[in-house]
């Protein structure tokens, strides 16, 4: 699924840039149709190998390394009927609170499930933040999209006292346990730049697009994570590339997103050249993956005939 959540992230970059640098929405709009496509056959191959199952659904959500994973889908809907609202309002807040209502149930059943000690002796990453900390956040947003602002209120609440609380206990993990993190799981720490970005944009949303001093607090919370991800990056890359490496769209897009808005309100010289740098960056990120997933899927195939 981070294929799909990286896409609609794009897609609500682009959608940003639309309302603040007159980017096209049409690119939003494909993008965000091109997520959904994802997310439906990536959807329908989990509920026909078993997933429509609850004790499967349990079981998978118990799964120390991947269960948080499970998050995405209700995020990803969230996304899309925030999205396309402006199609018709009710529709969208429909599938709004269906959505958020699994992406609450899920995040519920992911914590009890921690906090009594499900993930034994696995290694904390910023990955678990996910559904508690950012999920909350994205719900936010969609629900001022959709003029549902004591539900923006809310779940805005949720995300900021868990990622007070979870956050913390994370980042203490990583700096006792940091080296010891499965290298297939170091890409996970770009997932660090999530909460501020999304936070900031619930933040922002709920206030119309003006930036206040809070909004330039989340901004700082985004740069400064930036640069610690830059840092990272050398420990980061992997021997060969794997859909694993999708897991950066989505840090990269939202990051983008929320500089964007935050850009729009402020009266920083140069920010409409600025948004347009930022928003090339992110969308050359996600053209990369997409190629290289060609050519990975393309050399997979070819090994797989040859050894047949």
């Amino acid at each position: 699924m981070s294929v799909s959540l990286g896409t609609a992230g794009l897609g609500g970059a682009w959608q940003s840039a639309s309302a603040t640098i007159s980017a096209p929405l049409w690119v939003s709009d494909v993008l965000y149709v091109a997520a959904g496509l994802v997310w439906v056959v990536l959807l329908g191959r989990y509920l026909w190998h078993g997933g429509g199952r609850w004790r499967n659904v349990l079981d998978d959500l118990q799964h120390p390394g991947q269960g948080f994973t499970l998050a995405y889908v209700p995020i990803v809907a969230m996304l899309t009927a925030g999205h396309f609202s402006r199609f018709g309002l009710d529709g969208a807040r429909w599938v709004y609170i269906l959505s958020g209502a699994a992406a609450g149930v899920i995040a519920a059943r992911l914590l009890a499930h921690w906090v009594t000690g499900g993930l034994g002796s696995a290694p904390l990453h910023p990955g678990y933040t996910l559904p508690v900390v950012s999920g909350p956040f994205i719900a936010s947003t969609t629900a001022s999209t959709l003029h549902l602002p004591e539900l923006a209120a809310a779940a805005f609440a949720v995300g900021i006292l868990y990622w007070l609380a979870f956050g913390t206990v994370i980042l203490g993990s990583l700096l006792i346990n940091g080296d010891r993190m499965p290298a297939p799981a170091r890409p996970t720490l770009t997932i660090l730049v999530i909460p501020p970005a999304t936070g900031g944009l619930a933040w922002t949303a709920a206030h119309h697009g003006q930036v206040d001093t809070i909004g330039y607090g989340f901004a700082g919370l985004l740069l400064f994570t930036l640069v610690v991800i830059g840092f990272l990056f050398p420990h980061l890359r992997q021997r060969a590339f794997h859909f694993g490496y999708w897991i950066f769209s989505f840090p990269m897009a939202t990051s983008a997103n929320f500089l964007l808005r935050w850009l729009a309100g402020t009266q920083i010289p140069g920010r409409q050249a600025l948004s347009w740098v930022l928003l090339a960056a992110a969308s050359v990120v996600f053209v990369v993956l997409c190629a290289l997933t060609v050519g990975h899927a393309l050399a997979s195939r070819t090994r797989a005939r040859t050894a047949g």
